[in-house]
């Protein structure tokens, strides 16, 4: 930046002022238990709006270009397991960035240092944009795509589906946490940690299997993200010039490191393996290289000389590499009519490929596949969650069923809070809920709301079904010769009920 353009910089920042109509604690309307009083951050970017807009305009203008041209001169189909899948991968992304976005916004509103808040208020800008692009790739493939049933009701499920409910837990947390935290936690780790990983991947994906309009939306994403980081980065670089923010930054990077894994990163995992046709690197290959090797190898090399510690359970994270896809996807196969979205089961040549990424994939895996196949034809009136023996508990903290790291050996606990018993699906998310027990409790689960009903009167309640009131949206193959209906599924007479309490963890 030239000195007259610093100058005007200043010059434009000085400009801020503190009201004296109201006290600043009035003025700050959420409190954080970070001491922030008296640092000096360093600014992020040095950008004023009038760059920013324009910035912003020019990747508008081509993006949306791309998108005219994908729906004209479409030059093949897409293919359908990835399009099918995307009815519940976009819904919960769009959730996502809309929630990143009014965290931004409490940490404007918490935060004193202005070079930090003009950091943060573009980010605002930045994610409703990017939940605005990805709702228009909604659209788009609404109109676009042969069978639009999941698409038209994608937002309203995310709110319910039983499979969303790691990204909604990751929202509220969000929501609710300390703004400080949030900004350690989101633009840290689920920006840093895991977006080329997302970003990089998702759109490689989308591009190889013919989306183009959902490459275009990723890219235009991605370049946006590199600011983000540096939002996170200085933020905690301005905290750790007070020695008393050193324990509350291990306890929050401790905490966000195993919230992340059990969110994105199994969003991630499952997104990479399973809902792509055209392989070349497994999940655990990208995440090895994008997430544990650049950032935790990386990244925390950096916080060694502050007394920053690596995350307490990095060790298992990296063992459910894995397993934590093909879990993922035998909950979400095996629980298949309560979702929005058609499935394409595996092809013999797709488990050898697992075979030889995940040995001892087949021993682990593979009689659930080939049970699956069995059971997609609705004359056979045979349901595979029936013989699965039912949904699992799902965790108070991140929502994820306690079938993982692999569902024959759960690490699945109860944990007693005042006289009442609760899950949590591993040692991390137990240290989570003991550390702040009432941050997760007063919402109902899947259970509270549909333990003792049929499974075709909780799918029809939650909205999933066709335009002539009886076909499901959801279907076990993408090419079914006869499609289930809800009465197709009453006839399996498979009824909620909630499963025995895993045991108390010591």
């Amino acid at each position: 930046m030239s000195p007259s353009l610093t100058q005007a910089y200043d010059r434009v920042k000085s400009i801020d002022w503190e009201p004296t109509y109201i006290s600043p604690e009035e003025k700050m309307v959420e409190t954080t238990r970070f001491h922030l009083e008296g640092l000096k951050p360093a600014d992020p970017f040095k950008t004023s709006l009038r760059e920013y807009f324009a910035m912003e305009r020019e990747k508008d203008s081509r993006h949306y270009a791309i998108l005219e041209a994908a729906s004209r001169l479409q030059s093949g189909p897409p293919d359908p397991r990835w399009m099918e899948s995307m009815k519940f991968g976009l819904s919960n992304l769009i959730a996502i960035e809309y929630s990143a976005g009014r965290q931004m916004g409490r940490m404007v509103r918490s935060v004193a240092p202005i070079e930090l808040r003009q950091g943060y208020m573009m980010q605002v800008l930045d994610e409703i944009r990017h939940a605005q692009l990805e709702m228009n790739t909604l659209r788009h493939h609404m109109r676009s795509w042969s069978d639009p049933a999941g698409y038209d009701i994608a937002l309203h499920a995310a709110g319910n589906s039983v499979g969303s409910g790691i990204f909604r837990s990751l929202i509220e947390d969000f929501m609710t946490a300390d703004p400080v935290e949030t900004s350690l936690g989101f633009q840290i780790f689920i920006e840093t940690a895991y977006t080329n990983f997302f970003f990089v991947g998702l759109s490689a994906a989308a591009a190889a299997h013919g989306d183009h309009a959902l490459a275009s939306t990723m890219l235009t994403i991605q370049s946006d993200e590199s600011r983000h980081m540096a939002n996170g980065w200085t933020t905690l670089v301005t905290l750790l010039q007070d020695d008393r923010n050193l324990p509350l930054i291990q306890e929050v990077l401790d905490k966000w490191a195993w919230r992340s894994h059990v969110s994105f990163g199994v969003g991630n995992a499952l997104f990479g393996d399973y809902f792509v046709r055209h392989r070349q690197e497994s999940s655990k290959e990208m995440a090895l290289r994008w997430v544990f090797d650049e950032f935790y190898g990386g990244f925390y090399q950096k916080l060694e000389r502050y007394g920053i510690r690596p995350p307490p359970h990095l060790d298992r994270m990296i063992s459910d590499l894995d397993t934590i896809s093909h879990a993922a996807a035998i909950y979400l196969f095996g629980a298949w009519p309560a979702f929005y979205h058609r499935y394409d089961p595996l092809r013999p040549e797709e488990m050898d490929w697992f075979e030889a990424k995940y040995p001892g994939w087949y021993s682990h895996f593979g009689q659930f596949w080939e049970a699956y196949a069995q059971m997609t034809d609705p004359d056979a009136g045979m349901l595979i969650l029936k013989e699965l023996g039912g949904l699992p508990n799902f965790c108070q903290v991140c929502q994820l069923p306690t079938i993982f790291p692999r569902p024959d050996a759960s690490t699945g606990r109860s944990v007693v809070h005042e006289g009442e018993t609760y899950v949590t699906c591993s040692e991390g998310c137990q240290e989570i809920f003991l550390a702040d027990p009432g941050h997760y409790l007063g919402f109902k689960s899947f259970y509270d709301l549909y333990h003792g009903h049929d499974l075709a009167d909780a799918v029809r309640d939650l909205g999933y079904v066709r335009e002539d009131g009886s076909t499901l949206i959801a279907q076990p193959v993408l090419e079914p010769k006869r499609q289930w209906t809800i009465e197709d599924l009453r006839r399996c007479q498979y009824e909620v009920e909630r499963p025995p309490l895993p045991p108390v963890a010591a």
